[in-house]
């Protein structure tokens, strides 16, 4: 009987432990640190920004060396032709005026060009360089010496285009690998290529069936783009939103996007740059 008795205390106090084990609130760790995000520095992409214009004769020739530039340097490079400056009015039989208010500022935003053919190398100002237009033949060079070097920012650019209403929305995450000092803009332009309309060539003259690529369409931010107001600290991730409605004679089927995040004040060197295409 009384080995009973004790069994039957025992089953109880059995009981009542797993009641409370199964009813007792869950007590997070105050502790406990959360869970690191670590983000990679990457590979510093380079973007040649070249000034041109329908009336520049020695302009094909530029062209000709960036389309040769991207087959080395292939998705390192990213290229975009601004129209801009005295070369640039369009012909009484030109399609379209291909200047935009953006490119002309940006002319004298990275120092106005004293010659033609003529770009602006991730917008630095290079050693031995007065300014940071530079003449064709330093371009190779120039991008050579830039390749190989990382990042702290990663760009994960994403497009959005409604086919109906012709609305491109254009989503970047800017994820930081370290924490960066300083102020930085943020840059998006709209870019055409294959477009096929007049051009001034040495062989031809005024030829109107030259393609026109990395055409500078429009530009999403202010030229001199906008201020980002997040800090840039290590595993921190800054989201950028914008919209505008590509105009009908924009064919969405050659449209791209250019990103970028460069710095402020006299540098205005570009930490960072993506392009991703509406076709991809």
């Amino acid at each position: 009987m009384k080995n009973n008795v004790i069994k039957f205390f025992l089953l109880l106090c059995v009981a009542g432990i797993w009641s409370c084990k199964e009813n007792s609130p869950v007590i997070p760790c105050l502790s406990c640190d959360e869970e690191e995000v670590v983000i990679e520095p990457t590979d510093k992409k380079i973007l040649i920004e070249e000034f041109t214009g329908v009336r520049c004769v020695n302009c094909p020739a530029g062209s000709a060396e960036i389309e040769n530039l991207l087959d080395i340097h292939g998705e390192q490079l990213i290229a975009v032709s601004i129209h801009a400056g005295f070369f640039s009015a369009p012909y009484t039989n030109s399609k379209e005026d291909y200047t935009t208010p953006e490119g002309t500022s940006l002319e004298g935003f990275l120092d106005s060009p004293l010659g033609y053919p003529t770009a602006v190398i991730n917008r630095k100002l290079f050693e031995n360089q007065d300014d940071r237009q530079v003449s064709q033949s330093a371009w190779a060079g120039l991008i050579q010496q830039e390749k190989g070097q990382f990042s702290p920012l990663v760009l994960d650019l994403n497009l959005d285009f409604d086919e109906t209403s012709r609305q491109l929305t254009a989503t970047t995450l800017i994820q930081s690998a370290a924490s960066l000092l300083g102020d930085y803009r943020y840059s998006v332009m709209v870019i055409e290529s294959d477009i096929i309309d007049v051009q001034l060539t040495p062989e031809e003259g005024e030829k109107e069936d030259y393609v026109h690529k990395h055409v500078l369409r429009d530009m999403m931010t202010p030229f001199d783009g906008e201020g980002i107001d997040e800090e840039f600290t290590a595993g921190a991730t800054v989201e950028k939103v914008h919209q505008m409605t590509l105009p009908d004679r924009y064919n969405s089927n050659k449209i791209s996007v250019i990103v970028m995040v460069h710095e402020t004040g006299d540098s205005r060197e570009i930490v960072q740059v993506e392009e991703k295409s509406l076709a991809d």
